[in-house]
């Protein structure tokens, strides 16, 4: 199994369970996953609890999970991946972490257009003036799994996987949420 495929095997098999339970408990979709660099094995899992703390993003809470556990490799040995975009607050932390290599599924055009939830692009706009974090950094090399699909064997095969994928996301439904601290004012 090339990499994207055993990436996407671990959103399907260990990040959508997750999620699917922090949905129906009213967080939102998205989640992380810390799989080790070698073998491509899934470290841990971690999905929003939003409902726990505002801040408790996928993941956030992935990260902590990481950390949380005894004898956890060094992240630097380790791939990061979100299932979304990661917002400025988690892409920060994921930096801050020492994970190296990030691989995203949904983009942030991804997030905004089919998931409705542009925040993050309004976030890093208004806050930073920036349209996202760049994908290539001193901190980290950050790859979109969608991206990156025509440099393998059967790109048809994968995006088949990908829509998917997203067809169970779809499926999710999030409830609403007011995000704390945005306020609406003219400018």
């Amino acid at each position: 199994m090339t990499k994207i495929e055993n990436i996407l095997r671990a959103i399907k098999e260990d990040l959508l369970p997750l999620t699917r339970k922090g949905v129906e408990e009213g967080n939102h979709v998205f989640g992380g996953l810390v799989l080790d660099a070698g073998s491509l094995k899934t470290i841990v899992a971690g999905t929003n609890n939003r409902q726990g703390n505002p801040i408790f993003h996928g993941e956030i809470d992935t990260i902590m999970r990481f950390f949380s556990m005894k004898d956890h490799p060094d992240p630097s040995e380790c791939i990061f991946v979100a299932s979304h975009d990661p917002c400025s607050m988690c892409i920060s932390a994921i930096a801050w972490s020492g994970f190296k290599e990030i691989w995203v599924l949904f983009g942030y055009e991804d997030v905004a257009k089919d998931f409705e939830m542009p925040v993050d692009l309004i976030m890093y706009k208004e806050i930073f003036g920036a349209e996202g974090a760049k994908e290539k950094n001193l901190f980290f090399r950050k790859y979109s799994i969608k991206h990156e699909l025509e440099k393998e064997p059967d790109p048809s095969a994968l995006m088949e996987q990908i829509n998917e994928i997203a067809n169970i996301y779809s499926s999710l439904e999030v409830k609403d949420f007011n995000y704390p601290g945005m306020q609406s004012h003219e400018r």
